[in-house]
Parts: C-alpha cells; sequence; structure tokens
C-alpha cells in the first residue's frame, strides 16, 4: 500500500501489475501450515526461479532472495512472523488465506536491498498482484526480523485480500479503513511502543478533516503532503483507542471484512457499537487527543509531534480553531472560518490560556443541516490539561445539536480546550457541518 506508516513509500496498490518475469511451477511439498495440516503447495512466482534466487518455506509461505546474498537468517524471521500473522487472523478473527495457498501455491514473499536482482522492479514495501492474479508482499531487508512492527503490518494485509465485504473496497471512503485495520493490528503486538503512533499527528494537525480522509478522496485543491497523506494510516489510533482503551472487542473491529456488507467501514461500526455510542466514543477519542493521549504508551504525544516536524507541512496545520487568554469569547457567539470548519465524524479545538481561578460555561449550537442537507448532530468535550494530567468533560446535549458545560478551573490549570465533533448519520463524503459557541467566563 501506497505512504506506508512505516516511513517507506509503498508502489503498489492491491490490484496492481508490474513489470513481469516468466513464472515458474515447480514440484508440489508437503509443508507443514500454519495450522498444523500437511499441505502440498507447489512454487508459482512471476519474479523468481530457484536457479537466481534461494528461498526458505514454511506453512503457505515462500521466501525468495537474491543468491548473491545470505539472507537465511532473515527468510526464518519473515516466516515465523507471517506464520504469527497467519495464525491469529485465520484462528482468532476468522479470516481468510489469499488466492495462492487456496489454489495450492505458496504465497510468495520477496526480500530485497535496492541493488539485487528485483532492483528494476522499484519495489519498496506492501502488496503487489502479479502476472498470475496472485497477491504477494516485497519486503525490504531491514524490516526482515521477528516481530517487525512494518512486516506484521503487512502481513495482516495478506489476509484482508479476500474480503468478502463490497463496502470494504481499497477506494474512496473506505480506503481509510484497510490501512488503519493493519496498523491498528501491528500496534496491539506492540503495546508499551509509543513508535506505533507516530502518525496520530497526521491526525491531530488537521483534526476538522473526516474520519475517513485519505489523498484519494481529499477536496480537490487540498494539498499533498505528509500529514493528507498519512491521515489514513494515523487513524487507527481511532481503533487502538476503541480497543485498547474502551475495551471494544477486537473481533468486532475485523470481522465486517467478512462480513458480505455493503455498508462502508464506519458505518459498519456505527450499527454494531451503535450510533449513540459509536458517537460517544468518537468524541471522548477526540478528547483523549486532546489530552495528550494518557492511555497511550508515555511519550506518544511528543514522539508524534517530532514526526511532524521532520516529514509535515508547517503551513498546513490547523490544531486549533482560536486561542484565548483568560477569557472567553466577549458574549459573542463564534464560528470557526473556512480551513476549520469541521465534516463529518472530524472536530474542531478552541483553547484557553489560563493563568487564573475562573467559571467557564460553554455553549454549543449547531446548524440543523450539514452543507450537502445531511442532518446534523454534534458531541462537545471540555479538556482541562495541568502538566501531563487531564480532564475531560462532556458537554449536556439538550438535543443532536445544542449544549452546554459548566467547569471550575484553577489558576495552575494552564490549557482549558472546548472541543466540538460532528457526528452526524451520514458516513460518506466531504459534507460540512457548520455551528457557533459561545464562552462565558465567571
Amino acid at each position: 500500500m501506497r505512504q506506508s506508516f512505516w516511513k517507506v513509500t509503498i508502489v503498489m496498490a492491491a490490484n496492481s501489475i508490474m513489470v513481469h518475469t516468466a513464472a515458474v511451477a515447480a514440484p508440489a511439498a508437503d509443508t507443514p501450515s500454519a495450522a498444523g495440516e500437511v499441505a502440498p503447495y507447489a512454487i508459482k512466482s512471476t519474479y523468481a526461479t530457484p536457479e537466481t534466487c534461494d528461498y526458505k518455506t514454511e506453512g503457505v509461505f515462500i521466501v525468495w532472495w537474491d543468491k548473491k546474498f545470505d539472507y537465511a537468517t532473515q527468510a526464518v524471521e519473515t516466516l515465523k512472523t507471517l506464520e504469527s500473522v497467519r495464525d491469529e487472523c485465520l484462528g482468532t478473527y476468522h479470516m481468510s488465506d489469499p488466492p495462492n495457498p487456496q489454489a495450492g501455491y505458496y504465497y510468495n514473499v520477496y526480500l530485497h536491498n535496492g541493488s539485487d536482482l528485483f532492483k528494476p522492479q522499484g519495489w519498496a514495501m506492501g502488496q503487489g498482484t502479479d502476472e498470475n492474479r496472485y497477491p504477494y508482499l516485497t519486503i525490504p531487508i531491514g524490516y526482515a526480523t521477528t516481530g517487525n512492527s512494518g512486516l506484521q503490518h503487512e502481513g495482516f494485509h495478506i489476509f484482508q485480500y479476500k474480503a468478502n465485504s463490497p463496502g470494504f473496497v481499497y477506494r474512496g471512503d473506505s480506503q481509510w479503513f484497510i490501512e488503519a485495520t493493519a496498523n491498528w493490528y501491528a500496534v496491539t503486538k506492540h503495546p508499551q511502543s509509543k513508535e506505533g503512533f507516530i502518525t496520530a499527528s497526521a491526525v491531530t494537525a488537521n483534526p476538522q478533516v473526516t474520519m475517513w480522509y485519505t489523498y484519494e478522496n481529499r477536496e480537490p485543491g487540498e494539498k499533498n503532503n505528509w500529514q493528507r497523506c498519512n491521515h489514513l494510516y494515523g487513524m487507527h489510533i481511532f481503533l487502538n483507542y476503541l480497543t485498547d482503551v474502551r475495551k471494544v472487542p477486537k473481533a468486532q473491529i475485523v470481522e465486517g471484512f467478512y462480513a458480505k456488507t455493503s455498508l462502508l467501514p464506519q458505518e459498519y461500526l456505527s450499527r454494531q457499537l451503535g450510533a449513540a455510542e459509536f458517537a460517544r466514543l468518537y468524541a471522548d477519542f477526540a478528547a483523549h487527543n486532546v489530552s495528550g493521549f494518557p492511555d497511550f504508551p508515555a511519550g506518544t504525544e511528543a514522539r508524534a509531534a517530532v514526526e511532524l516536524k521532520n516529514y509535515g507541512d508547517a503551513k498546513d496545520v490547523h490544531p486549533i480553531v482560536q486561542t484565548y487568554a483568560n477569557e472567553g469569547t466577549g458574549g459573542n457567539w463564534v464560528r470557526p472560518p473556512k480551513d476549520y470548519v469541521t465534516r463529518g465524524w472530524g472536530y474542531n479545538v478552541y483553547r484557553i490560556s489560563n493563568t487564573a481561578a475562573a467559571t467557564y460555561t460553554f455553549h454549543l449550537k449547531g446548524d440543523e443541516n450539514g452543507s450537502e442537507g445531511a442532518a446534523a448532530a454534534f458531541q462537545g468535550r471540555v479538556v482541562v490539561r495541568t502538566g501531563a494530567a487531564a480532564k475531560e468533560y462532556p458537554l449536556t446535549m439538550s438535543d443532536a445539536a445544542t449544549g452546554q458545560q459548566k467547569v471550575e478551573v484553577a489558576a495552575t490549570d494552564a490549557d482549558v480546550y472546548l472541543i466540538v465533533a460532528a457526528t452526524p448519520a451520514c458516513f460518506r463524503g466531504n459534507q460540512t457541518y457548520l455551528y457557533e459557541v459561545k464562552i462565558d467566563r465567571n
């Protein structure tokens, strides 16, 4: 997949056809699979032959590398990792093998280093489809280690390949979920590592865009930069918040791939969790982001900020709509400007820089409909941060678009935030949902 979370630019889409060599078929071999059965898998490769490459097999996988190099150890570690992913995907999540082993062939994995016989292919890391219409993985040699997060991410993609849900295709408003779930899966294998959350800043840099925002369904004229292209990878933080913090069953995140549903992933999750609960969880997730990711590994917020600084576009960062110093909106109702207005299942943040004890009352009043006529709905949250500590308060909503909350703060509470999340029943497109807020002090 493209623009990998693992900072490798992936050049293959799921259905790409690339430059090919001749396919090779070899006699079948009895090889124990991950599930313990003996399966007679045959070799069928577009890019490698036993004359040009060494290889190792285990279960349904065959790992190839250029004979000029000794990658036997890396091949064993790759096989061990992929077999572990397969065990979980098939045994726990009830996903499906890709078409290769279903047809009696090994699934091909190619280890490459940029200067071997695979160099003309221009490979990075990702899954492609060869001229035999079978998927395969290309793995840079640096990622071919036991339990490597990037390898687990790509391994998870293998078992999405035969998904039977039309609503979960790799395009449009469902594309995000394929990448977000692969990142989610890899992060679940390394729960104490802040490195798994480096693309969180791609979400918080522009929280006003949709949950399903990608580099392919963005609005005309929007920038093509690191944070925009990695938003779909970064949205795994919502899925990890659901499972790791709010204890939504992990299987519930994955089951939609094989549910034969035409619903988009975000709509499917809303149906499964309940519309009101899904909206509440999304607003709580937004508050968790603003609170500094307190339930993720220590250092997550700072590590993600470094990634944005190093790779992002500083001219395209919109985390805060407006900052006020020891005051509210002066009795005025205010609306977000054009570059900030929230889209469906996006959110806005207002900040008060605070140095004095005060009581703030937050008012939210949303428009009845979105920009394309869909019925609007909102959730509001207030976050009070004191150093690394944070407290979160929900706005009391009197209807789908109107809410209020009063919060007392101390002089030591340095930052007070109002979060407005758009949570309509519409789960596609870039429709915007306008509202106005009023913040009263004392």
